[in-house]
């Protein structure tokens, strides 16, 4: 008879070279500072926070998330699956009528996997116009996808506005709302939200790409604040992302925890979606797509089961859930554009200690 492994418990591992790991980044200036926390299904969880002299991050500190509201988003989305009221290949315009024969033959399928072809906003142009809400909804909705949707991968964040928008509509209040009062709020992730503003004295400001001045990082709170933009502008902290990390792990049957998914959801959203397509890198060579339902598939370099899933942002945070091995891992630093390796190198030193 094979008897079951008992089920990882976080607390027990020996965390010694992940931390030393990310006290060299931070000693050696690549990064300001690094929180990073794992979660098993009980719930228990083991967190290591530090930063540079001068620079003030607790456990509780609030981040900018950037694209890994993406992953919050998808999870909340993934919701209206589960309940039977969105089907994510019926084309949009059966959700949002007011979508013409362009952005309504788009999917949520489409979306999720960055293949619907429609146009994204440049960050420049972010940065310059500030739009609302309601103006990139307007931009979005009034587009043409440059190729059939579901051929042609091209990441995407202001489209990811149709999915906050159904949402809103199938849920009869606006996008913010419903995903506190579906997702956040069940979930305990009191910081997830796009206006941290009441909570100044937490937040651990953005460094680097000309946002160091605080009359630039104040302009940048109110425009977020204004243009809740679901791909990529909530802000969080370490518990709230361990706390949805948890949620998405499979059941315990002791851990009494709340549960915002069916296994079958969670399973569908980390599967692989886009076999098949490649991108074109910065570096000028095809690379695969590893694609799920609104979050990435880990690079096959990378640690971790198959059945892993992430997703990351351009502000250094990372959230990763690895339902096989039972623990997810959730990465937060500071800095505009910064470097991959840091998480990764401290996510391979916890799966070394994970066994």
């Amino acid at each position: 008879m094979t008897v079951a492994a008992a089920p990882l418990d976080v607390t027990s591992l020996d965390l010694g070279e992940a931390r030393a790991i990310a006290a060299g980044h931070v000693g050696a200036g690549s990064l300001p500072c690094i929180s990073f926390g794992l979660v098993d299904a009980t719930g228990r969880t083991a967190v290591r926070v530090l930063a540079t002299p001068g620079l003030s991050v607790a456990e509780d500190s609030i981040f900018f998330l950037a694209s890994i509201s993406k992953a919050i988003v998808a999870t909340a989305v993934m919701q209206y699956v589960d309940e039977g009221r969105l089907d994510v290949h019926a084309p949009l315009v059966r959700y949002l009528p007011e979508l013409d024969g362009g952005a309504g033959v788009v999917s949520a399928w489409h979306l999720l996997t960055h293949t619907s072809g429609l146009p994204d906003i440049p960050v420049e142009t972010l940065r310059k116009k500030r739009p609302t809400y309601q103006n990139t909804l307007a931009f979005v909705g009034a587009s043409q996808p440059a190729w059939p949707p579901g051929s042609r991968y091209e990441y995407n964040s202001a489209a990811w506005v149709l999915l906050s928008e159904a949402m809103a509509r199938l849920s009869q209040m606006p996008f913010a709302d419903a995903l506190e009062q579906r997702l956040t709020r069940p979930l305990g992730m009191a910081d997830t939200n796009f206006d941290p503003r009441q909570q100044r004295s937490r937040v651990v400001p953005v460094r680097g790409s000309r946002m160091d001045n605080r009359l630039v990082q104040e302009l940048l709170l109110r425009f977020l604040a204004r243009a809740q933009m679901p791909g990529g502008g909530l802000f969080g902290s370490l518990p709230d992302l361990l706390r949805l990390g948890r949620a998405l792990l499979p059941a315990d049957g002791t851990s009494g925890g709340p549960r915002v998914l069916s296994g079958t959801a969670i399973d569908e959203m980390g599967r692989s979606q886009a076999d098949g397509l490649t991108h074109q890198g910065q570096d000028g060579r095809l690379h695969e797509i590893r694609q799920g339902l609104g979050w990435r598939k880990p690079q096959r370099e990378w640690p971790g089961s198959e059945r892993a899933f992430t997703h990351g942002g351009i502000s250094g945070g990372r959230l990763w859930v690895d339902p096989e091995v039972g623990f997810a891992f959730a990465f937060l630093t500071n800095l505009w554009q910064a470097p991959l390796e840091p998480a990764i190198e401290i996510l391979e030193a916890v799966y070394r200690a994970a066994g």
